[in-house]
């Protein structure tokens, strides 16, 4: 908490909400409330709009840490732990480069802040403990699907099977790719690569390369 005669210090808030989630608005609001009766002033908004399966692409994390480097503020806040990185490594290496810059971390969630040492350690202990959590869920998982691959039962989306007839019309040039995607509901290039599959089914006198089919079907000059 910063006295009367220094000035408050200047916070950037990271928000990273998935691209279904619609409670950005609640999450600054709630995070400027948690920063500001702190007696931090809100410097910048770094908002970022990505699901986890986004991986670590994050241009607006990469920007705060830009930012960070220019000692444009002197605390950084989130949401909560998870919102900083994905693994425990993520973490603590984000914790580590504010600290070497002198900028503090606040998370709002846990309440915690690398303030003190007591702050540090805790989120050190809470991102080893996420990343164990994590770790165990995924090999609970694979370990589901061996299972259920050893009783014969099959694993994610089934085969789309694109019946003979149609893809004979659009190797004669009766229907299109775009009409046999729509009807399936897939892209060009699943019919494409199911076509490509057909052909190499097919008997001698009837077989002709992928590629000159293709070329034949789509290359075809228009009327």
């Amino acid at each position: 908490m910063p006295t009367e005669n220094q000035p408050p210090i200047r916070c950037a808030l990271y928000i990273r909400v998935s691209t279904r989630d619609q409670r950005y608005l609640q999450q600054f609001r709630e995070l400027r409330a948690a920063v500001e009766a702190r007696g931090w002033s809100v410097a910048r908004v770094y908002r970022e709009r990505r699901s986890a399966a986004a991986g670590t692409d994050r241009p607006e994390w990469r920007r705060l840490q830009h930012d960070a480097q220019l000692r444009r503020f002197g605390a950084v806040a989130a949401a909560s732990l998870d919102r900083i990185g994905r693994s425990a490594l993520d973490i603590l290496k984000a914790v580590a480069d504010f600290r070497d810059r002198g900028i503090r971390l606040y998370l709002q969630r846990e309440g915690l802040s690398t303030d003190d040492a007591t702050g540090q350690l805790m989120i050190t202990v809470l991102a080893g403990v996420a990343q164990l959590e994590r770790d165990l869920i995924s090999e609970r998982t694979k370990q589901g699907m061996r299972a259920a691959r050893h009783r014969g039962k099959a694993i994610g989306r089934p085969t789309l099977r694109i019946p003979a007839d149609d893809l004979e019309s659009l190797r004669s040039g009766t229907t299109t790719a775009a009409a046999l995607a729509r009807l399936h509901g897939v892209n060009t290039t699943t019919i494409r690569r199911r076509l490509s599959a057909h052909l190499k089914g097919g008997t001698e006198s009837r077989y002709e390369s992928p590629k000159k089919a293709i070329d034949r079907t789509y290359r075809a000059p228009r009327t």
